[in-house]
């Protein structure tokens, strides 16, 4: 069977724009495929093996780089009701009624925004490191370490970078950090690198809108009660991106919704790396209950 390590790239045209995606794994479980949405400045060539393959191992998935990202031509959208609109759009021109939908960081944004424009899309929903716009109880994350992720440039910087942000500065931390790195890095070929400056300056305006309250029109926060569909809220304990409280601030928003949380402990923004098999095993889990 195809694995994250081998899958080929797949492109498809939406309105202009082609879009690059991996479609591979198994249907044994289920027909309703898993579709990834990854964080700031990564590309389907980031996700961490040790999380992907067992999921895709007993169902398909599908990873999907947006316009103006990775593999994928035309321009970064400006908005995450934009950047929704791009999964949507894809999703309807591979002909597929309906999926499972996770959401990364940033790609949760973008999850959200997905399942509020296109309800009857999404089957079951989990969102992890992540939370709503702008509102009441949403606090901001380190911009130093948001900083470091925009403007790092060369192999070491994006390492400093997103080891810093990602996982605890204890050197035990920090070895699973590095192996986490490795073994991303040396999971594909033909890699695509990190989105460069004028992209990312466009996913910081994105980030900037989301939030505040002035554009609250385009966010998640006034519409979280819309979603009636199971729900998995997973971050680490201690997220110095998105701050762990704005996990629970979104679970406790989703007051319709069959909604799950789920903290692992003495972990950050990397928790789905640390704790990839605990974490593809909850998602299997969840996603066939």
């Amino acid at each position: 069977m195809t694995t994250y390590n081998t899958a080929k790239p797949k492109f498809v045209e939406v309105k202009g724009t082609v879009l690059a995606y991996l479609d591979f794994g198994s249907t044994a479980k289920s027909n309703v495929p898993l579709v990834f949405l990854q964080h700031f400045r990564g590309t389907f060539d980031h996700w961490d093996p040790e999380l992907i393959n067992p999921i895709a191992a007993v169902r398909r998935v599908i990873l999907v780089d947006n316009s103006g990202v990775g593999k994928s031509n035309g321009s970064v959208p400006a908005t995450y009701e934009g950047w929704a609109q791009n999964i949507i759009d894809v999703i309807q021109a591979l002909g597929i009624p309906q999926i499972d939908l996770l959401g990364f960081s940033m790609g949760g944004f973008v999850a959200q925004m997905v399942t509020l424009n296109a309800p009857s899309l999404v089957r079951r929903l989990i969102l992890a490191g992540t939370g709503p716009s702008a509102g009441e109880g949403v606090e901001a994350g380190d911009p130093s370490a948001l900083q470091r992720l925009a403007e790092a440039a060369t192999e070491t910087e994006s390492y400093n970078a997103f080891l810093s942000a990602f996982y605890s500065l204890s050197e035990k931390k920090q070895q699973l950090g590095a192996k986490w790195w490795h073994r991303m890095n040396g999971a594909r070929v033909d890699r695509s690198p990190y989105l460069g400056p004028e992209g990312t300056k466009i996913q910081i305006g994105a980030v900037v809108r989301w939030a505040n309250r002035e554009f609250s029109n385009e966010g998640s926060y006034d519409r979280l009660h819309e979603i009636k569909i199971p729900v998995l809220v997973a971050n680490g304990d201690h997220d110095i991106l998105i701050p762990s409280v704005n996990s629970y601030v979104l679970f406790k928003k989703l007051v319709n919704a069959d909604a799950h949380l789920h903290f692992f402990p003495d972990t950050g923004h990397g928790f789905l790396n640390e704790y990839a098999d605990q974490f593809s095993k909850l998602i299997n889990i969840f996603l066939d209950a």
